[in-house]
C-alpha cells in the first residue's frame, strides 16, 4: 500500500469562494478558447492560478507547475476536474494571460458579470463607491517604453526614473471590495479615467444612485456635470489650481462666515470617545455647463468648506521647516568674486524657490564699495615698495519674512473645498468629512498588491496584454480577500461578537474586524493522508479541524462539508466532527 501526504490548508476555502464568484463560468463566458487548447478550460485554469497565488503569495508563473502537483489529489478531488501533467505549466499560465490581456472589452465585459455576481451573491451595499489610481514602478530595460504599457510618466513611488504602468481601482464600501479594475499606459493622465470607470460601476451596480469618491484629478466641471446630468452623485475634493485658492481665501477670512464644528462619532466596534477633527461651512452655488449636444445643463452644487485640525498641524510644521532652512541656507550663501547684484539674486531666489518660500521670505543685495592699498610686485612690502590704490565692492544678501503672507497661509492651513451635488439632508457636514477620510480603502488594495498579501512586483513580464491579464487575475485574488473581510465582519456585527485567536502571541486578544490573512492563517498546515492500495484511493485529513477553523468557516457562510471529499464510491471527510 503506497501513502503520501497533500497540504490542504485553505485551497477547499478559496475555490469556494471563487465558486461563488461565478470566475469560470465569467472566463469561459467572454473569451472562447483556441481550437488547439485541451485540457483545462481558461477559466478552470484562472481558478486554479488563483488560488495558487493565494496560498503561496507570489504571482511567478514558473511555480504553478509545481505547487499543482504538490497538491494535485486535493485540487482534483475538491474541484472535480481531471489535471493533466502539462495543465498548469508557465507556457500555458503565459497564454492564458495574454488571452485575457488582449482586449480591453474582453476584461470589461469579464469583470461585469463577476461584479453583478458577488454583488447579488453577497448582498453587498452600493451606496458608495471609490475610485482611484496607482503606478507601478518595474526594473525594465527603457528599450520597452517603445511600445505597450510600459512608459516613464509621473511616478506615485517617487522614482520616475523607473518604466511604470497605472493600475485603476473601483471599490464598493464599507469592506473596499473591488468591482472594476483597469490597466493602462504609465504615461497617461488620471484625469480622463474618472468618468468611464463611473459608468462601468454604474452598469455594474445596476443603477446611478451611489455616491461616487474620488480625488481632486475626478473634479473637472466636465465630469461634475456628467454624473449630475446622468443622474449620480459625487464628492470631490477641488485642486487648489485656478479660481480655487482665492475662493478659498475669500471665504475662509471672512470674517462674517460661521463655523461649525465636525465631530466623527466612533464606528460601532470603536471603543472610543467621539472626537472634534476639524471645522467647516457650506456655501450653495448653481452651476451650468454646454453638453456635447448642445443643450445648456443647470445644476446645485453645494461647496463643503473644511478645516482639518490634524492636517493643519502637518501643514504649519512643514512650512515652519521650510522656512528655517530656507533662511539657514541663505544665510551661509556667499557671493563669488565674479558675482554682480543681479547673477547673486538668481542663485538666492533658487534657493527661495527650492523651499516654495517665493511669497513668504524678501531678499534684498546691497552693493557696498571699499578702497584698498595693493602693493605692485613680489615679496614682503617696504616703506618704498609701489602700490596703488583699488576699489573693492562686496555684496550683503539680507533677508526679512513676510509677516503677512506668512500669517495668511497659518490661517489657510488645513482647509479644503469639497463639491457634491447630494441634499444636504442626505448629507451633512460632518458626514461627507468621514466618507472621504475612507478614501484609504482603495489605497489599502494597491497595498496588498504592491506589498502585501497579492504581491504583483517585481513583475517580469514584458508583453502588455500579459501584464494586464496577470493584474485581472490578481484583482480577482483582492476579491477574495475583501470578500472575506465583509463577510466575517458582517456575520460578526450582526450578533455583536468578537473572534480571538488570530494573534500570533496573543491568543485571547479579540477583534470584530478580522483581517483575511490571519482568517486564512489559520488554516495552515492542515494534511491529507492518501492511500494507494491498486486502483483504490482513499485519504483522511490527518488533523481534525479546530474549534476556531470551524467558528470562521462559518462566518465565512461556508459549511463545513468544504473541507469534505470525494473518493471512488464512497466519501472521506477533510475535516471530523
Amino acid at each position: 500500500m503506497a501513502q503520501k501526504i497533500e497540504r490542504i490548508d485553505t485551497i477547499p476555502l478559496i475555490i469556494a469562494f471563487l465558486n461563488k464568484m461565478g470566475v469560470q463560468h465569467a472566463i469561459d463566458s467572454v473569451f472562447v478558447q483556441h481550437g488547439n487548447w485541451s485540457g483545462l478550460s481558461y477559466g478552470q485554469l484562472a481558478v486554479l492560478f488563483v488560488t495558487y497565488v493565494l496560498h503561496s503569495l507570489t504571482h511567478h508563473f514558473y511555480g504553478m507547475e509545481s505547487w499543482v502537483n504538490q497538491h494535485k489529489t486535493v485540487i482534483e478531488r475538491v474541484t472535480g476536474w481531471k489535471i493533466a501533467e502539462k495543465d498548469a505549466t508557465d507556457d500555458r499560465i503565459g497564454k492564458l494571460s495574454e488571452v485575457l490581456g488582449e482586449s480591453d472589452k474582453g476584461i470589461s465585459d469579464t469583470q461585469l458579470l463577476i461584479g453583478k455576481n458577488i454583488v447579488s451573491a453577497y448582498q453587498l451595499p452600493t451606496e458608495i463607491g471609490r475610485y482611484d489610481t496607482t503606478s507601478y514602478n518595474v526594473y525594465h530595460h527603457p528599450e520597452d517604453a517603445k511600445s505597450g504599457i510600459l512608459q516613464f510618466g509621473h511616478s506615485k513611488n517617487h522614482r520616475p526614473d523607473l518604466l511604470q504602468f497605472k493600475q485603476g481601482l473601483a471599490t464598493l464600501d464599507p469592506a473596499g471590495v473591488p468591482i472594476i479594475s483597469e490597466t493602462f499606459c504609465g504615461n497617461r493622465a488620471d484625469d480622463i479615467c474618472y468618468l468611464p470607470a463611473w459608468r462601468r460601476m454604474v452598469e455594474t451596480i445596476g443603477t446611478p444612485d451611489f455616491l461616487f469618491i474620488a480625488d481632486c484629478k475626478a473634479a473637472s466641471q466636465e465630469v461634475r456635470s456628467a454624473i449630475s446630468h446622468e443622474k449620480g452623485h459625487y464628492l470631490f475634493p477641488l485642486p487648489m489650481t485656478g479660481e480655487t485658492p482665492r475662493r478659498l481665501k475669500q471665504w475662509v477670512l471672512d470674517s462674517e462666515q460661521s463655523f461649525q464644528e465636525i465631530v466623527l462619532e466612533p464606528k460601532p466596534d470603536q471603543n472610543e470617545k467621539p472626537r472634534k477633527v476639524g471645522k467647516g461651512f457650506v456655501v450653495n452655488q448653481a452651476q451650468q455647463t454646454l453638453l456635447d449636444n448642445g443643450v445648456v445643463y443647470q445644476w446645485d452644487e453645494r461647496c463643503i468648506v473644511t478645516c482639518s485640525y490634524a492636517h493643519a498641524q502637518r501643514q504649519e510644521k512643514s512650512f515652519a521647516e521650510r522656512l528655517n532652512k530656507a533662511e539657514s541656507k541663505l544665510s551661509k550663501l556667499k557671493p563669488k568674486e565674479q558675482d554682480t547684484v543681479e547673477s547673486f539674486r538668481v542663485k538666492a531666489q533658487k534657493v527661495v524657490q527650492t523651499y516654495n518660500m517665493e511669497d513668504y521670505l524678501n531678499l534684498d543685495i546691497t552693493e557696498s564699495a571699499t578702497t584698498k592699498k595693493k602693493y605692485i610686485g613680489r615679496g614682503r612690502p617696504g616703506p618704498q615698495t609701489p602700490f596703488e590704490w583699488v576699489d573693492i565692492k562686496s555684496l550683503t544678501l539680507e533677508t526679512s519674512r513676510n509677516e503677512e503672507e506668512i500669517d495668511q497661509f497659518r490661517a489657510l492651513a488645513g482647509w479644503r473645498i469639497f463639491v457634491t451635488n447630494v441634499d444636504e439632508n442626505k448629507m451633512t457636514l460632518t458626514q461627507s468629512t468621514q466618507y472621504y477620510r475612507d478614501e484609504w480603502q482603495v489605497e489599502r488594495g494597491f497595498h496588498r498588491f504592491k506589498n502585501g498579501h497579492i504581491p504583483a512586483l517585481p513583475l517580469f513580464l514584458r508583453i502588455q496584454e500579459r501584464i494586464k491579464g496577470l493584474m485581472l487575475l490578481l484583482t480577482i485574488a483582492l476579491q477574495v480577500l475583501t470578500l472575506m473581510e465583509f463577510v466575517s465582519r458582517r456575520e460578526l456585527s450582526k450578533n455583536n461578537e468578537q473572534i480571538s485567536g488570530l494573534v500570533p502571541g496573543n491568543p485571547k486578544m479579540k477583534t470584530s474586524r478580522p483581517t483575511a490573512e490571519r482568517l486564512l492563517t489559520q488554516f495552515d498546515n492542515l494534511h491529507l493522508l492518501i492511500q494507494e492500495k491498486g486502483k483504490r484511493i482513499t485519504g483522511t485529513m490527518v488533523e481534525d479541524l479546530t474549534c476556531l477553523q470551524k467558528k470562521i468557516l462559518s462566518l465565512l457562510e461556508l459549511p463545513e462539508k468544504t473541507y469534505v471529499i470525494s473518493f471512488g464510491m464512497g466519501q472521506k471527510k477533510l475535516a471530523t466532527n
